[in-house]
């Protein structure tokens, strides 16, 4: 019956017919080639020689593989943030070592321009670093010529300790975006601690001001505290004329106060602050331990500049010490180093750093008050290192003070991110307070110290220590 009607209406109706056919056809059509294009597409996505002979690939966020093999408009100018960082410590470091053979980095089709004249040339160009890419079995088809790392590469790769300084912790010109802001400002912190952890130092060398006004200038601050005894605190200022900087290493001269770093990689750290009580005085080398660092990192909730970088999250310093009139000698005492830059204007943060057992753990981030009262933050995150470099990157749920009479007596932390978790349970056991008073409002600036009782599950499993640290916050009234 229904082929009857179907010739029936063929007959009576042929174009019809046969246009409803053809558009039939076509709409098959196309999903069938839609469909062996997706699969072709998915195969090649698991070919392990059309993605350069890996096995894992690590792209930058927001992007996907397709887009990414195809050139869309979207793979356009995406970065993949600390990428050497990653390479050096992460991938290619030793916690990996038994599971990953080799790591390549690699540039496909990136987009650049010549200018020939008074015209501009679009060209597609790509990178590798030929050992790694032969490592994975993916080198070119070399038609003449040398293919093999340069210094560039080895640089890029495999720093020796003191290039990776200059490379992290060199100081940088101010941005556009504190020109004319009286409150720009970048400095070297170090955090030092006597071997039997009675005595211990905040030393901060600090440039700043309206640079392109020039009036801009430096401060030398050191902080002495004892457990038991005398707390110190004493700066001496600095004219822009008896400082020198450097924007490719360390290096910072401050009249006779002083951070240089050596060739071999050990900072040598100089500081004479008179006072009325007599002269605050360090004279140290300090040496970073092996994989104990973080490369520097943009800690801005937006809208105002402000990085940091910690080149030794932990070290030893040897060297002497002077204060209350006298000089001791310190060798192997505990050492950590940040370097901070940006603008300063309402700003205050969170925090803090500690060494239990063989983790080294760090924690912070920043805010900014904003008109409305309120606080615009970018965050707040734990970073966690050990012996075979990072342990885990957690962001930070909450943060807690127990408070009596004014001062803070318990701190206690919880960060988290999967099944990985960090919580800290800190007793104050000594603290400083400075008060400050900014835009119609209160702030008292906290530094602490105590023993924290420390339980984590990290990538290697679950973790309890103890260890001593330094910590700071603020309050606003």
């Amino acid at each position: 019956m229904i082929s009857s009607l179907v010739w029936a209406s063929i007959r009576q109706r042929p174009g019809r017919s046969l246009l409803l056919l053809l558009g039939y056809a076509l709409g098959v059509g196309v999903t069938v080639a839609l469909l062996s294009i997706g699969d072709a597409l998915v195969e090649q996505s698991r070919d392990r020689d059309l993605l350069g002979g890996g096995d894992l690939l690590v792209l930058p966020a927001g992007i996907d593989l397709e887009t990414l093999r195809t050139g869309g408009v979207s793979s356009l100018y995406f970065t993949l943030d600390q990428a050497r960082f990653y390479y050096r410590d992460v991938l290619a470091g030793p916690r990996f070592a038994g599971e990953i053979e080799s790591v390549a980095p690699w540039l496909e089709d990136e987009l650049l321009y010549l200018e020939a004249g008074d015209d501009r040339i679009a060209i597609s160009a790509g990178g590798q670093i030929p050992s790694q890419a032969a490592a994975l079995g993916a080198s070119p088809d070399l038609i003449d010529g040398r293919w093999e790392d340069t210094d560039v590469d080895r640089l890029w790769m495999r720093p020796e300790p003191a290039e990776r300084l200059r490379e992290i912790d060199a100081f940088r010109p101010a941005p556009p975006a504190a020109m004319g802001d009286s409150t720009w400002a970048e400095w070297h912190y170090f955090n030092l601690v006597s071997p039997d952890e009675s005595e211990w130092i905040y030393l901060t060398f600090l440039v700043g001001g309206d640079v392109p006004a020039g009036e801009w200038g430096g401060r030398v601050l050191l902080t002495y505290v004892q457990s038991d005894g005398p707390q110190l605190s004493q700066f001496i200022d600095i004219a822009p004329e008896d400082i020198e900087l450097r924007f490719d290493a360390p290096d910072l001269e401050m009249r006779d106060s002083y951070v240089r770093l050596r060739p071999d990689g050990v900072y040598e750290i100089r500081a004479t602050v008179p006072g009325a009580g007599g002269d605050l005085g360090v004279d140290v080398l300090l040496e970073p331990a092996a994989l104990r660092y973080l490369p520097p990192v943009d800690v801005s909730p937006g809208g105002f500049p402000s990085g940091y970088v910690v080149p030794v999250l932990r070290g030893t310093a040897t060297g002497s010490v002077c204060a209350a009139g006298s000089c001791r000698e310190w060798e192997n005492a505990s050492a950590y180093h940040d370097h901070n830059w940006g603008v300063w204007r309402d700003v205050t943060w969170d925090w803090g750093h500690f060494e239990a057992g063989d983790l080294s753990i760090l924690y912070g981030g920043v805010r900014q008050a904003t008109e409305d009262g309120a606080d615009r933050s970018g965050g707040r995150f734990a970073f966690v290192m050990d012996s075979l470099g990072l342990a885990a990157i957690l962001p930070i749920r909450n943060i807690e003070y127990e408070w009596a009479e004014g001062r803070p007596l318990r701190m206690q932390l919880e960060a988290a991110l999967g099944e990985q978790s960090l919580r800290l349970d800190v007793p104050v056991a000594h603290w400083l307070s400075t008060e400050q008073e900014a835009e119609g409002r209160s702030r008292t600036f906290y530094q602490l110290r105590g023993e924290a009782e420390v339980d984590a599950v990290l990538v290697d499993g679950p973790v309890s220590a103890r260890g001593s640290g330094s910590f700071e916050t603020w309050t606003t009234r």
